[in-house]
């Protein structure tokens, strides 16, 4: 029973760790927020772009991207997953 608390407390705190380290309300603007990090960094036009877009889209950019990367997981934690799996070496200019 011990073990099984503390895998959901694990589990409660990886998915809303990229909230809190971000400074976002949900898990698909934490998304966008480190991809407009990670393209900013790469591309200063595109990660401006970005950043814009990101702004006006309150998380819905994340979430079309997420879920079109992870179809069979919910939108939330397709975000999450995409996260921690976002290699920036695949982004593409």
């Amino acid at each position: 029973m011990k073990y099984l608390f503390v895998l959901i407390v694990i589990a409660i705190g990886a998915y809303f760790y990229p909230q809190i380290i971000e400074s976002k309300g949900g898990p698909c603007q934490a998304f966008e927020a480190k991809l407009t990090g990670e393209i900013g960094g790469q591309d200063q036009n595109a990660g401006l772009l970005l950043g814009i877009a990101s702004g006006v889209s309150n998380g819905e950019l994340g979430k079309r991207i997420a879920t079109r990367e992870y179809e069979g997981l919910p939108a939330g934690l397709a975000c999450v997953r995409a996260y921690y799996t976002l290699n920036k070496d695949d982004i593409r200019m």
